[in-house]
C-alpha cells in the first residue's frame, strides 16, 4: 500500500470539528490518515473548496488535504448532490494531470461515495466506503420536530452499497443495519472500530484543567459535539435542572459545539429559550466550537460527559472523554455500548426521562469512591481503541483487496 485517495466531499479536514458539517467524521478522516502515514502510507484527502483555502495543504508528513472547486463556495447540504459530478471530474483532472496513481479509494458518507464511484470506474482500483451515519437509521430514531432524511439520500446510499468492494462499519450494530436495512451482502461488510489519540486524550490534573477554564469546585457536566435536534441536548438540560439543588455544590453544564445543519441555528435558539424558561442561565454555558487540541482540558475538568443522542454512528466524544478518565452518562446508541461499560465506567440510560438521567448523575457525583473507580475503568476501557490499531486493520484490508480483488477473501 503506497498511496491512498480519500474522498470527503462535504466535510473538510481543514475545518475544526464541532460546528457546521464538521464533527466526528472529520476527526475520523484526519486521525486515520495520520495514523496510516506512520505506517508509511501516503494519503491525499479530497474535499470541496468552500473558501480561500490553499489548493493543497500538508496536514502532516505524507498527508495532504486537496480542495476541489465544485459549485459555489457556500452551499446548503441539500444543494451539494448537484455538484458531485463536477467534484469527481475535478479530482480526475488534477490527479491525472499530475500523473498521480492511487492504490485504492476510501470514501466517507454517501455523497463522497457517489463521487468515489465515478473515480473507481475510471481508475479500476479497490473501493472501500464508510457511511458513518445511515438515513434509514436516523429516520427511525427522529427527535420530535426533526426533519427526516430525504429519499435522495437513501437512494444514494443504496447506490454506494451496490458499488463499493467493501463497506466498513464502525460497530457490529452498523454492520447489522447495512445488512438488514439495506440488504448489503455479508461478505462485503467489515467492522473496524475508530480509535482515539492517547497522546492527546489522557488523564491530567483536574484542578489545573479547571483553572484553565475558569472553574473552581463546581459540579461540571459536559456535552461535546454539534448542536442539532438529533443530539438530544434538551434531555441533558432538563436533567441538569433536576441536579441543581439536589447536590451540595453549584452545577455548571458546559455545551461545547456549534450549530449544525439546516436546523442548527433554530436548535441553538430553542435551547437558549429552554435555559431561560428553566431559570438555568447561571448554570448552562454555551462555549461554542473549540479546537480539537483544546478538548482534553474540558474533559479533564468535568465530572461527567453526557451523550443524549437519538442515534450515533459511534460517539467519538465518549471515547475521548473516557481516555481522559471522565465517566459518561448516555443513551445506549451507536458505539456507546462498545465504549462505555455500564455500571463500571459510566451509565447507559435506556429511557429519555430527565429524572432518570439526573438520578444516574447524582449517584455518580454523590460517591467519591465510585467516581474514582469509574475514572480508572474509563481509562482502561478506552485503551482498547487506538488509531494505530484502526490504521493497521485498514492497511491489511487494502493490501488484501489489491492482491485478491475478491472482497469475500478480505472481510473474514
Amino acid at each position: 500500500m503506497g498511496r491512498l485517495g480519500v474522498v470527503s466531499y462535504h466535510s473538510s479536514p481543514l475545518v475544526e470539528p464541532g460546528s457546521g458539517d464538521s464533527g466526528g467524521m472529520t476527526i475520523y478522516v484526519r486521525e486515520l490518515a495520520e495514523a496510516m502515514a506512520r505506517h508509511g502510507v501516503r494519503t491525499d484527502i479530497f474535499t470541496r473548496a468552500t473558501g480561500d483555502q490553499s489548493r493543497i495543504t500538508e496536514l502532516s508528513p505524507l498527508v495532504r488535504a486537496i480542495t476541489i472547486d465544485a459549485g459555489p463556495a457556500s452551499l446548503s447540504k441539500s444543494e451539494l448532490p448537484a455538484y458531485i459530478g463536477e467534484f469527481s471530474a475535478g479530482i480526475a483532472d488534477l490527479t491525472e494531470g499530475e500523473g498521480i496513481h492511487y492504490d485504492a479509494i476510501h470514501s466517507h458518507y454517501w455523497q463522497s461515495g457517489l463521487a468515489a464511484k465515478a473515480l473507481v470506474e475510471r481508475w479500476n482500483v479497490p473501493f472501500v466506503h464508510s457511511h458513518h451515519t445511515l438515513a434509514r437509521v436516523k429516520n427511525s430514531h427522529l427527535a420530535s420536530g426533526d426533519v427526516p432524511e430525504p429519499q435522495e439520500r437513501i437512494d444514494g446510499e443504496k447506490e454506494v452499497i451496490r458499488s463499493a468492494d467493501v463497506l466498513v462499519a464502525s460497530t457490529d450494530d452498523e454492520w447489522d443495519h447495512l445488512a438488514c436495512l439495506y440488504g448489503a451482502s455479508h461478505d462485503r461488510l467489515k467492522t473496524i472500530h475508530p480509535g482515539v489519540d492517547h497522546s492527546l486524550f489522557a488523564p491530567a490534573e483536574r484542578a489545573a484543567a479547571r483553572a484553565q477554564l475558569g472553574l473552581r469546585d463546581e459540579v461540571v457536566v459536559l456535552y461535546v459535539g454539534r448542536i442539532q435536534r438529533l443530539k438530544g441536548i434538551e434531555l441533558a438540560v432538563r436533567a441538569v435542572e433536576q441536579l441543581v439543588g439536589a447536590v451540595e455544590r453549584d452545577v455548571v453544564f458546559m455545551i461545547v459545539g456549534g450549530a449544525s445543519g439546516s436546523g442548527g441555528d433554530g436548535e441553538v435558539r430553542r435551547l437558549n429559550e429552554l435555559v431561560t424558561e428553566l431559570d438555568l442561565e447561571s448554570n448552562v454555558r454555551f462555549m461554542g466550537p473549540q479546537r480539537h487540541g483544546r478538548l482534553p482540558a474540558f474533559y479533564n475538568a468535568s465530572d461527567a460527559l453526557v451523550v443524549c443522542s437519538h442515534s450515533e454512528s459511534f460517539g467519538l466524544a465518549a471515547l475521548e472523554a473516557q481516555a481522559c478518565g471522565t465517566p459518561v452518562v448516555g443513551t445506549p446508541v451507536g458505539g456507546l455500548s462498545y465504549v462505555v461499560r455500564d455500571g463500571e465506567s459510566g451509565f447507559l440510560v435506556d429511557t429519555r426521562d430527565p429524572a432518570v438521567f439526573a438520578s444516574r448523575l447524582k449517584t455518580l457525583l454523590g460517591d467519591e469512591q465510585l467516581i474514582q473507580d469509574f475514572r480508572v475503568s474509563a481509562v482502561r476501557s478506552a485503551q482498547a481503541f487506538s488509531w494505530e490499531r484502526s490504521a493497521a486493520e485498514f492497511i491489511e484490508l487494502f493490501n488484501c483487496l489489491m492482491t485478491e480483488r475478491a472482497p469475500h477473501l478480505c472481510t473474514c
